[in-house]
């Protein structure tokens, strides 16, 4: 038995340091990126994994001045809270019957929704460039919110599916007697209950709409309508050697969505476990 409690415990650890070493190697570009914009280009160029000498907070400023994250920042943070909001609310709204309810046309429903999945980007962005060229939406960020939520709707409904499915329907027997309207029991049971998916869906969703860069370039071309993603790739373009400045660039850019992901992180885990059991 002693042997066996041995063994378990050395596994253990040996497990536990494989897993350190992976969060080490996962977290070591982000801090040498933080480390880095201290750090002049000489520096850089002397010794990149030094610790910097002097933390020089002037450069996050040069670095917001050169990329124009006064706009950008907040047509990135319009393009996201908005666009996100869409897409949870039209995803979980139309989860809702299909999970819930019981009519002859909700399996077609179903896959029909889901079947948006299949149908990239790249296959549609000229056809949406000359939808939106007629509607008068090219260089306006709706232009962005309305693509980037048509391609998040058709995942996001599958998460939250999976997951209204497994709420037992004893609870939609005992809310109905108690006199409970569907939109009461949406929103006062079923939201509550299942929140985890709903916060999995917010993380998953703004991460990628805020990193978005493909539409964005390709329908907004006016400077004041840019976007995070395109600034920085015109600040790499025009200011190669101010590599100080272009890693203040990128800190100030994956700090946002890292602080809403560390204070998200356990329903994000719960919530796409708890979506992925039941199909």
């Amino acid at each position: 038995m002693q042997v066996k409690n041995k063994s378990l415990n050395a596994s253990r650890l040996i497990i536990s340091i494989f897993m350190i070493l992976i969060m080490i190697g996962c977290f070591f570009p982000f801090l040498w990126m933080i480390m880095n914009s201290f750090r002049t280009t000489n520096e850089l160029y002397q010794n990149p994994l030094d610790i910097p000498k002097n933390f020089d907070f002037s450069v996050f400023a040069r670095a917001w001045g050169k990329a124009h994250f006064d706009y950008a920042l907040k047509n990135t943070i319009f393009l996201t809270v908005i666009t996100t909001t869409i897409i949870v609310s039209l995803s979980s709204f139309a989860a809702y019957p299909l999970a819930r309810m019981r009519f002859k046309a909700r399996g077609f429903l179903y896959m029909f929704i889901i079947s948006g999945q299949i149908v990239s980007a790249q296959i549609i962005l000229i056809p949406l460039f000359v939808l939106f060229r007629n509607m008068r939406l090219l260089g306006n960020l709706w232009s962005v919110i309305l693509a980037v939520s048509a391609g998040g709707i058709p995942f996001s409904t599958l998460l939250f599916v999976n997951a209204f499915k497994e709420i037992p329907r004893e609870i939609d027997d005992s809310t109905e007697i108690d006199g409970c309207s569907r939109l009461q029991y949406f929103f006062k049971i079923l939201i509550p209950l299942t929140m985890p998916i709903f916060a999995s869906v917010v993380i998953f969703q703004a991460l990628g709409i805020w990193n978005e860069y493909l539409l964005s370039l390709t329908f907004l071309n006016r400077a004041d309508s840019r976007t995070i993603t395109l600034e920085l790739k015109n600040f790499f373009s025009s200011y190669q050697s101010d590599w100080s400045g272009a890693f203040a660039a990128l800190s100030m850019t994956v700090i946002p969505v890292l602080v809403l992901y560390l204070f998200l992180q356990k329903y994000f885990i719960r919530g796409l476990t708890a979506g992925a059991v039941k199909g």
